[in-house]
């Protein structure tokens, strides 16, 4: 299959979604805020699969760290908006912030559900 098929699939997709507009406004800074924060929930979670606790406990820890990190990111954009030193307040980045909460959470719950079943 030609790769313009797939691309207009995946367009169409999007539009479908209703995120078309927010990929033609999407800026190279969101890459950022989701690296950043893909990497504070990866290596907390790497932290805590380290620990010898039930699978149970890592499992609600990871949600909980996650959670925590993506609450920080939605505080650090109110203050920013009324601390007024520069930096504006943008949802975008708090939606960024999310992703790469959610993308660091579902990856470290799949490593510890494989590790714990190579295990146990």
């Amino acid at each position: 299959m030609p790769a313009g098929n797939d691309s207009g699939k995946f367009r169409r997709w999007l539009e479908a979604l209703g995120l078309d507009n927010y990929l033609k406004e999407f800026e190279a800074d969101k890459l950022v805020h989701i690296g950043l924060f893909f990497i504070l929930v990866a290596l907390w979670c790497w932290g805590i699969a380290g620990l010898k606790l039930s699978y149970l406990n890592k499992f609600l820890f990871f949600i909980v760290i996650a959670q925590t990190w993506f609450l920080y990111g939605i505080a650090m954009e109110f203050v920013q908006e009324y601390l007024k030193n520069g930096r504006s307040f943008d949802v975008k980045d708090m939606i960024a912030d999310g992703i790469g909460c959610t993308i660091a959470l579902l990856i470290s719950l799949l490593f510890l559900r494989k590790n714990e079943r190579a295990v146990g």
